[in-house]
């Protein structure tokens, strides 16, 4: 274990909403710290954050990340979010503590969603953006 200097936390893209990665940099500070348990809930607290975001109202977490399922989100995010939840419920409920190595993937499960959701739609925004803006400039100077 590394105590000085503190490993950096883990931080998701730019692109993602400032509540879901306060959530997800917090756990990943926990990580870094050794609170296992704290950081699992804190992945499941990010992907809660994630599910209200992108419009889910059910009022169990579990609900909500179906409800995601059902706007067509691909299987591997849906299941990538729902394993974050079952470990941030046993860490919570049941005292149960994850090995690091299972963090660490729990929290790669959620930056991946998040690249899915949030940073490649926004990536391909800016291109079309970009290529437009190319366009009317060709035209203009034609």
């Amino acid at each position: 274990m590394v105590v000085w200097p503190a490993p950096p936390p883990r931080v998701l893209h730019t692109d993602v909403p400032d509540r879901i990665r306060s959530a997800y940099e917090e756990a990943s500070r926990a990580e870094n710290a050794g609170a296992a348990r704290l950081a699992g809930v804190g992945y499941r607290s990010a992907v809660e954050e994630l599910c209200k975001d992108q419009g889910a109202t059910h009022h169990t977490l579990h609900g909500k990340i179906q409800e995601l399922a059902a706007k067509g989100l691909p299987a591997d995010v849906i299941t990538a979010l729902d394993e974050t939840r079952v470990v941030g419920n046993d860490s919570v409920h049941h005292g149960v503590e994850y090995s690091a190595e299972e963090l660490a993937d729990i929290a790669d499960l959620v930056a991946e969603a998040t690249v899915i959701l949030y940073a490649q739609p926004a990536q391909r925004r800016r291109m079309a953006e970009s290529r437009s803006k190319r366009h009317e400039a060709a035209k203009q100077s034609t």
